[in-house]
């Protein structure tokens, strides 16, 4: 489906021709990167043009942008027969993973995430782009000496349990997992050129305990504010005793905690069961594959029957053609609220951890979206994996 055709935009020109590509999009990283290589004279040009790094440029796929940022780095190279040039680069939002947050005193009193993200952004000249609600401000939140700039919103985002990702337009957003479903289904034996799967426990844990602090008040007890402590969160899919206590980046009170650890279990969730999918092109039924959108995987090797998110796209060109390579992983894995039931309580723990779990699970649902997502925040995922190997 795809022309297969990759621009760089660069110097004021437009180059083409390349015989090697490389360009990874997803929702994990912060910056997309990309690396192309081809001989040094283009067509229709006689002599050599530079590209050298620190050059503003864009990366086009059939007209399409999906880097916007600077040249990273250049290589030439020659021998008695040949003579070719490599370029690497990353979306603009790269500074922000190289650099070191500096914002005036470095300190945000009762500030929102997106508030702060703006702050640290603007010097960078990225512009921040909010698509869902990040819920209530910050008490206090400081830089710590030499904190690069993701490093400090990575920590929020955790918190606030958001995504931080490029719009390949050099914009940053601050989303959560999509609900947009691309329209072609990843099928074994039809479309599906490759694939594996992954399904490992090493990180995951059966019990998660998130310990924090934050400000207190004359009304309040000093070991309240000192400790507070979320209260177990379950990973209902591990059947053992594998417990996990998380210190919190951020102050929080108790229901953000709570919510803390329910983002870690989703996230080491996510991380632990994936499935990496090769398909020929970069196109599917409506355009570009591209991270955060969901997409149904039917693969009886990999035990998938199910929709899952695009957590990162890989384009390729080399002697093989256009290539895509989809990770994926479910979707409740960056989601704030992960759907576990009571009925799967019922099959998978003790009664009494049963019992206990699914009372903490009605109780606190409301009060992590008021304090930490909004009181309006609807949860975007709608389906449920049908495979018990994917739990």
């Amino acid at each position: 489906m795809s022309d297969g055709l990759v621009e760089l935009k660069v110097n004021g020109g437009i180059f083409s021709g390349w015989e090697s590509m490389e360009i990874k999009i997803g929702i994990e990283q912060i910056s997309g990167s990309f690396h192309l290589s081809t001989t040094d004279r283009w067509p229709g040009q006689d002599t050599p043009t530079p590209i050298l790094p620190g050059n503003t440029c864009k990366v086009l796929l059939d007209g399409q942008t999906v880097i916007t940022g600077y040249v990273d780095s250049s290589e030439p190279s020659y021998d008695a027969s040949s003579h070719s040039i490599s370029i690497a680069g990353r979306d603009k939002t790269g500074d922000l993973v190289d650099c070191c947050a500096i914002y005036k005193s470095g300190q945000w009193n009762n500030q929102r995430l997106d508030q702060i993200a703006k702050n640290i952004c603007d010097p960078f000249h990225i512009n921040v782009i909010n698509q869902t609600d990040v819920g209530d401000p910050f008490k206090s939140v400081n830089i710590q000496a030499g904190e690069r700039a993701f490093e400090l919103l990575d920590r929020m985002a955790r918190d606030r349990a958001v995504l931080l990702m490029s719009d390949g337009l050099g914009n940053l957003i601050i989303t959560r997992a999509g609900k947009l479903k691309v329209p072609t289904m990843l099928e074994e034996g039809v479309n599906i050129k490759r694939a594996s799967s992954k399904f490992d426990w090493k990180e995951r844990f059966d019990t998660y305990i998130v310990i924090g602090q934050h400000r207190g008040s004359d009304g309040e007890p000093a070991a309240a504010a000192s400790s507070p402590t979320s209260g177990p969160f379950y990973d209902m899919g591990i059947n053992r005793n594998r417990p996990l206590v998380v210190i919190a980046e951020q102050q929080g009170y108790i229901a953000s905690l709570r919510q803390r650890a329910e983002w870690e279990k989703n996230v080491r969730l996510g991380r632990a069961n994936r499935a990496t999918v090769t398909v020929q092109g970069w196109k599917h039924a409506d355009g570009l594959w591209l991270p955060n959108q969901l997409v149904h995987l039917k693969s009886p090797m990999l035990y998938a029957d199910l929709d899952l998110l695009i957590a990162q796209v890989t384009y390729k060109l080399d002697s093989n053609g256009t290539t895509t390579e989809l990770e994926l992983c479910r979707p409740e894995a960056f989601d704030l609220i992960s759907g576990v039931k009571g009925t799967r309580l019922d099959h998978q723990i003790s009664q009494k951890k049963r019992n206990g779990a699914a009372v903490r699970v009605a109780a606190a649902t409301k009060a992590w979206q008021q304090a930490n997502a909004g009181s309006g925040y609807v949860s975007t995922i709608e389906s449920t994996p049908q495979s018990e190997v994917w739990k």
